[in-house]
């Protein structure tokens, strides 16, 4: 890709108004990566399953929550990038739920984008450490995970739906008590 396409997108917060297309999106590129990387890895019941809980109503509700934040990567006014998570109260510890980069805009530093726009969010939040976890079959998220700083922390055996997982954490300060 060259230069001038690469972070050509902008990134922003997401509000609850964002819930239809943050679910669409989500919907999408769920399906996409279980087409091309997780079929025959991680069941078809668990895909419907976790796209049930990205439904419109239910991110507009979680976009409600304090805790619970999204940016949105968008090119020309579509979203091209989603990023899902969840601030654990005032324990420090933040975990991202889901993040995808459309297809068609992949390898352009969308990815790393949205992973800084958590990380500065973070860091004004007080967080002091970042977690997600990730199929093993999923090679370029994780490829994306290490480029950011997540490493590997644990694996996770049969975690979800009988599927092996890993665990990436970053450390991105020390733990203030609050």
């Amino acid at each position: 890709m060259t230069g001038a396409r690469k972070g050509a997108a902008s990134i922003r917060k997401l509000t609850a108004d964002d819930a239809a297309d943050a679910s669409d999106f989500f919907k999408r590129t769920m399906e996409w990566a279980w087409k091309n990387y997780l079929m025959g890895t991680y069941p078809r019941e668990a895909v419907l399953f976790d796209i049930k809980h990205r439904s419109p109503e239910r991110l507009a509700k979680d976009l409600r929550e304090p805790d619970f934040y999204g940016f949105a990567a968008e090119l020309r006014g579509d979203m091209c990038g989603l990023v899902l998570g969840r601030i654990f109260g005032k324990s420090g510890y933040a975990f991202i739920h889901w993040i995808s980069v459309d297809p068609a805009h992949q390898h352009e530093g969308i990815g790393i984008r949205l992973m800084e726009a958590v990380e500065e969010h973070l860091r004004r939040k007080g967080c002091h450490k970042i977690g997600l976890n990730t199929l093993p079959a999923l090679v370029p998220a994780v490829r994306l995970y290490m480029k950011f700083g997540l490493l590997p922390e644990a694996y996770l055996r049969q975690q979800w739906w009988g599927t092996d997982f890993l665990l990436m954490s970053k450390w991105i300060g020390k733990y203030k008590k609050q």
